[in-house]
């Protein structure tokens, strides 16, 4: 019998000390594959094939006194979020928390190695521990994204089959399937893929592929989308045109949605789904006016000076009925479900990050839902990631 879900974060983290997982990676790369480091203040890094030490950050510190953040000395000995599987389910338990979909921040400090090979085997090691050794423990609670290459389309392809077969129930993309920064037709190969996999697809922060800091492949500084030409406007603007037009005035958080639209991507697979995680949702309805007011008076210019050809809907119905968006609290959101649409907003917890609430999660929704009707606030709660990540078979 399936699990009944009240409460489900659709966006946690694991940041795991690379000692736990490191056995996976195969022998010949283990002395270049990631290592716990210790920064001149105390504080616990992660250093891959002698790139620069990646802080685990005071992000990482929840249930510490917002005054007290300032003074924390991040280490991995910290008990919360760092442990083992079943000390993850106990602290679900103890925040009323039923599942949660995970997001690691291992895919982009593989990245710092420039052997490719080296970077292809640490991703297909770390997606097997997660599989194997963590989410094997519960598959109905505990349930990391499958990590995705930015080495091109060949290496996407066969990892997102490999996360299938190991029982992953979706992947995040940190740039598009090509590897590159913009939509490319061979990127058609992977949608086609994932909906015959029925693999549930994510980007993480920031409402693009890359996530807060930009594309994490090795075509860092790409435009964010291939224009047929560049005749630049009367006004000599030389910036990114599609980045311009849309990213400004409470759209900045939609520019995936725009690549993935201007590329045709939604019109040839009407079925794909993105979820943004940590995007937050209550600058939605201001943002799909906005898009829509942009498309209306800029197109002739993408038109004429960029060669981008017309879109066959709306910006604002693409937005509305290709993706879904992660919160955590926001009562704002809450508010514009009807413009956002309730079967589009996921809550979070984003545990163990002190942005959450952890263990006092439950007061956060009772306040940020009160009022709303139960099945609303249900989908919002549990039912959109059931649905999304198919948790109900």
């Amino acid at each position: 019998m399936a699990r009944q879900y009240r409460l489900i974060s659709a966006d946690s983290h694991l940041d795991l000390n690379p000692e736990v997982w490191i056995h996976r990676v195969p022998a010949k790369w283990r002395d270049r594959a990631p290592k716990r480091v210790t920064l001149p203040n105390g504080s616990d890094a992660v250093a891959c094939d002698g790139g620069p030490p990646n802080s685990i950050g005071i992000t990482r510190n929840v249930g510490v006194p917002f005054e007290e953040l300032p003074h924390v000395v991040p280490k991995f000995s910290e008990p919360v979020g760092n442990g083992s599987p079943e000390q993850r389910l106990r602290e679900q338990d103890r925040d009323s928390v039923d599942a949660e979909v995970m997001f690691t921040w291992a895919d982009r400090m593989f990245r710092d190695t420039k052997d490719d090979e080296l970077y292809l085997a640490l991703v297909s090691a770390y997606n097997e521990f997660l599989a194997e050794e963590y989410m094997a423990v519960a598959r109905d609670r505990l349930l990391p994204q499958g990590t995705i290459p930015t080495t091109g389309i060949e290496d996407a392809v066969k990892e997102l089959k490999h996360c299938a077969t190991l029982g992953f129930r979706g992947v995040t993309l940190t740039t598009f399937p090509s590897g590159r920064g913009f939509p490319t037709p061979e990127d058609d190969r992977f949608w086609a893929a994932a909906l015959d996999l029925r693999m549930a697809l994510a980007a993480h922060g920031g409402g693009r592929f890359g996530g807060f800091g930009g594309a994490a492949g090795v075509h860092r500084g790409d435009p964010v989308f291939n224009y047929p030409r560049i005749i630049h406007s009367p006004d000599n603007h030389k910036s990114d045109a599609l980045d311009l037009l849309f990213s400004n005035q409470g759209g900045k958080m939609a520019l995936g949605v725009m690549q993935l639209a201007y590329a045709g991507v939604f019109d040839r697979f009407p079925r794909l789904q993105i979820y943004f995680a940590e995007t937050m949702a209550g600058w939605i309805p201001f943002c799909l006016f906005m898009l829509d007011d942009n498309y209306r008076r800029y197109q002739p210019m993408m038109r004429h000076f960029w060669g981008v050809e017309d879109l066959e809907r709306r910006p604002s119905e693409y937005m509305k009925e290709h993706t879904l968006w992660g919160t955590l609290y926001d009562p704002v959101a809450v508010q514009g479900r009807q413009a956002i649409g309730a079967d589009r907003i996921l809550f979070a917890t984003d545990f163990p990050h002190a942005a959450g609430d952890w263990p006092n999660t439950r007061k956060v929704t009772d306040d940020m839902f009160a009022g709303v009707p139960e099945d609303e606030r249900h989908a919002m709660l549990a039912g959109n990631a059931v649905r999304y990540w198919h948790l109900d078979e």
